[in-house]
């Protein structure tokens, strides 16, 4: 039953949740200090960058890495790794070091992801492993957009918010070398070529790694564009964790619009939502309330782009082909999410403050432009034929991949015998 299996794995969700809260707190205190410190913004996204470098890296390397060594001594070599890097940042105040320091963050919480999900998906069956899964993901955006809160505790300008981020990180220990699950065994995944996932679904791929360029492009310098906008500390904390937040809330209703109807329409619909904020934004004078709340919309019609972009690549491939395709969305995805910090830097060091605004704007239409050329060459999948959506973190899942394999795979199968 779910609740015994909850039961069993409360250690796991209770140390995402304090690695998702460090984590939080870090990226938007390392960029709001960066400034403060009298980096550039161009700097400042170079820095932030690091970080989905690190992800990346760690995609490839650490599966290796937990073969070698088992779960639980990864896990808690990787927890001491991110929390050493966040007080590094506080002996040098260096754009090197810093840059350095995010890498081995990005490094080590990807790793740590890999290693929860593959537990998760170990000790889960067919029957809940959606539900699990669901759980986990509320528990990672939970954890990331109250991270975003603990910024306003105290002065950033200090030296507390660092060893608050890097004590939770340890924390996140605890739970996990305590805890009584039985690491699993390890499955080598098979990667489907770029070539293959492009012909395949290009408004899927478009979709994914352009998305990735807007969101992390947000949370590398998202707090950039709160100064230049004038927000105060709190506000600034407050901004973060209401984009975080509604973009975390509106991947259920939009998933659920996108699994009954053509799913591309469902990406413009987020795509012109973002454009008209954007041009709205650019237009007009707000006051910090209302442009808190419409820089909050953007957040919830940037951050479901890539479960939706997944979801589009998914419709368009063999259920057996889905979990192997999942190494090379994890290499388009993070190839973008790099370039996303220092792009969205390059414009708010062009054009301030509109420098945000015209930056999600192009993105956001570029993806538009490619879904509308693909719905003229392509028809749509029949509604019987599309994968169930599954809400995604900002940072691509094999246990994800498999839900959604499992899953059309006994859709599959009950078709076949009717």
């Amino acid at each position: 039953m779910l609740s015994n299996v909850i039961r069993t794995t409360w250690p796991l969700f209770l140390g995402i949740l304090f690695i998702g809260l460090g984590n939080g707190l870090q990226g938007t205190l390392s960029s709001w200090r960066a400034d403060f410190e009298g980096f550039s913004v161009l700097t400042t996204g170079l820095v932030m960058s690091g970080y989905f470098i690190g992800q990346l890296a760690s995609s490839i390397f650490s599966p290796k890495q937990i073969e070698k060594t088992g779960q639980i001594r990864t896990y808690a070599a990787y927890a001491s790794i991110a929390s050493t890097a966040i007080l590094i940042q506080i002996l040098f105040i260096e754009p090197p070091v810093w840059f350095v320091a995010r890498f081995l963050s990005g490094f080590c919480i990807a790793g740590i992801m890999i290693i929860v999900e593959g537990w998760l998906n170990s000790i889960s069956s067919n029957e809940n492993r959606g539900q699990i899964f669901s759980i986990h993901m509320v528990v990672v955006w939970a954890g990331l957009a109250l991270g975003q809160g603990l910024f306003a505790v105290d002065d950033p300008a200090g030296v507390s918010l660092f060893l608050l981020a890097s004590i939770l990180l340890s924390i996140s220990l605890i739970p996990i070398l305590l805890t009584e699950i039985k690491a699993p065994e390890l499955d080598s995944q098979e990667s489907l070529g770029l070539k293959a996932l492009w012909e395949g679904s290009p408004s899927g791929v478009v979709t994914i790694g352009l998305s990735g360029l807007a969101s992390a492009g947000f949370f590398g310098v998202g707090t950039i564009y709160a100064i230049k906008a004038g927000f105060s500390v709190s506000e600034t904390a407050l901004f973060m964790t209401l984009f975080i937040g509604f973009g975390a809330a509106s991947q259920l209703p939009l998933g659920w619009l996108s699994d009954k109807i053509d799913r591309r329409k469902v990406i413009l619909l987020c795509c012109a939502s973002v454009i008209s904020i954007c041009i709205t934004l650019s237009s007009f004078e707000f006051r910090s309330t209302i442009l808190l709340i419409l820089s909050a919309l953007v957040g919830a019609f940037t951050l479901p782009l890539y479960s939706l972009g997944v979801a589009q690549a998914n419709d368009r491939l063999e259920p057996k082909q889905m979990i192997s395709a999942s190494g090379t969305i994890v290499l388009v995805f993070s190839v973008f999410a790099a370039l996303g910090p220092l792009t969205m830097s390059y414009f708010l060091e062009l054009f301030e403050m509109f420098g945000f605004m015209l930056y999600m704007g192009i993105v956001h239409l570029v993806i538009a432009v490619t879904v509308i050329m693909m719905m003229m060459i392509t028809d749509n999948v029949d509604e019987s034929e599309q994968t169930d959506f599954q809400i995604m973190g900002q940072r691509p899942s094999v246990v994800a991949m498999e839900v959604i394999a499992e899953e059309a795979l006994e859709s599959q199968s009950e078709q076949s015998a009717t």
